[in-house]
């Protein structure tokens, strides 16, 4: 019988905003633990939140085996790895909610006729998973993130556009730059002739939801997928290549999944220069249907390990967003809610914030739109790429960028 700790530690401090001011603090620190047994081909699992007694988790998990939930690979064993990007900076809590309302009265005052509000948080957090087979993994990290509905006081909408930001310390410049970027812009009100045109996303990857659900394994293997039976074949663009990536420092992303594996230089490829390679898979389903584990297992804390879209991103083209357009202007997407695939793989959505993008900057707020096209020629023929930079030299963040055609649906909102 084997034995595993998985373990989920965070201590946050969450500032909630309202009208560009802070209305409350809240901290919060807890530790998560998930004990797994393994025996005879199957698992059995319990959990318990903050301080417990180990023997009670291991009698529970062993009442779970007599369920005989079938789990019939085996667990990581003899790997050893530490990532600890927690002493990157220091900000104790005092000077973070200090910065954040220095951020915020900057917003307010540059930015009156706007009011911003949802949240921003502090966090350090750690993940570790250690097992009797010799596997021992920590993977610590801290950050700030800001996350803000931004809304005009003449505006109707519940919110006109978001501002985000992640960073490993508090750059208050940086932050106002990213979170405040369609406020510049947004009472020039311009329009674009229907046509096809480059489009621009940075937080709304909608575009992606294709592959999150017809690339699972179990999909896949089930032959539900549209992509069933197609592996090996060259299905998109030479320049197109999906992975599951597990990049800690540039990520802020584990580097290992909930069942403990690693992948060879954090990185492995499920669409390689547009030929279909594998899908991402858990190893359980991964053994099931005879794909290869892809470090794609996620779940809760004391639940058994499943497969997760965590880690799914399109590799990055190595060049700027300005380099990728190549002087074109473009629609840049903040959001854009009720669209959808096909089962063919034909795309729509409408579009309730957009902007005219050029060269690095956004001239002026675009009128609602829909966007269309299908998963073949969005990342085919019509796939431009991944930026190499975002509106943010900390966050995560990438411009994606394809030709799509474009329809005036509705008037400013």
């Amino acid at each position: 019988m084997t034995k595993e700790l998985y373990r989920v530690r965070s201590k946050k401090t969450v500032l909630s905003v309202v009208n560009s001011a802070v209305s409350a603090v809240q901290k919060s620190s807890t530790v998560k633990t998930g004990l797994r047994l393994y025996d005879n081909g199957c698992i059995g699992v319990a959990g318990a939140i903050g301080a417990y007694d180990e023997n009670r988790l291991i009698d529970h998990a062993k009442q779970m085996l007599t369920f005989k939930i079938p789990y019939d690979c085996g667990p990581a064993a003899e790997i050893k790895r530490s990532v600890d990007l927690a002493d990157s900076f220091t900000l104790d809590e005092e000077d973070f909610v200090k910065s954040s309302e220095e951020l915020l009265a900057m917003l307010e005052k540059r930015y009156p006729r706007f009011a911003f509000s949802h949240k921003i948080t502090y966090e350090e957090s750690e993940t570790s998973l250690q097992n009797s087979c010799g596997a021992d993994l920590v993977c610590r990290d801290k950050a700030v993130q800001a996350q803000l509905l931004i809304k005009h006081k003449n505006s109707k909408s519940l919110m006109d556009s978001v501002g985000v930001d992640v960073m490993r310390g508090f750059d208050t410049d940086s932050m106002f730059k990213a979170i405040s970027e369609t406020c510049a812009c947004y009472e020039e009100k311009i329009s674009v002739p229907d046509r096809k045109m480059p489009v621009v996303m940075l937080l709304d990857h909608s575009v992606l939801h294709k592959f999150y659900s017809d690339l699972n394994g179990r999909t896949m293997g089930t032959g539900a997928s549209m992509f069933s039976g197609k592996l090996g074949q060259k299905l998109f663009a030479d320049h197109f290549s999906l992975n599951i990536e597990r990049f800690p420092r540039e990520q802020y992303r584990c580097f290992f999944d909930a069942e403990g594996t690693v992948l060879p230089n954090d990185r492995l490829s499920l669409i390689e220069n547009g030929v279909l390679k594998t899908p991402f898979s858990s190893k359980k389903i991964a053994k099931e249907y005879g794909f290869a584990p892809t470090g794609s297992a996620g779940g809760e804390y004391d639940s058994v390990p499943d497969t997760s879209i965590e880690g799914l991103q399109v590799q990055s083209s190595g060049k700027t967003i300005s380099d990728l357009l190549g002087g074109r202007k473009a629609v840049y997407v903040v959001f854009a809610s009720g669209g959808d695939f096909t089962s063919q793989g034909e795309y729509a959505s409408p579009v309730q914030s957009a902007f005219l993008f050029e060269k690095g900057n956004l001239l002026g707020r675009l009128p609602q739109l829909s966007i269309s096209s299908s998963i073949y020629d969005m990342f085919g023929a019509d796939f431009i790429g991944l930026s190499s930079d975002g509106n943010s030299p900390h966050t995560p963040l990438r411009y994606l960028a394809m030709d799509m055609d474009v329809a005036t649906i509705g008037d400013w909102l």
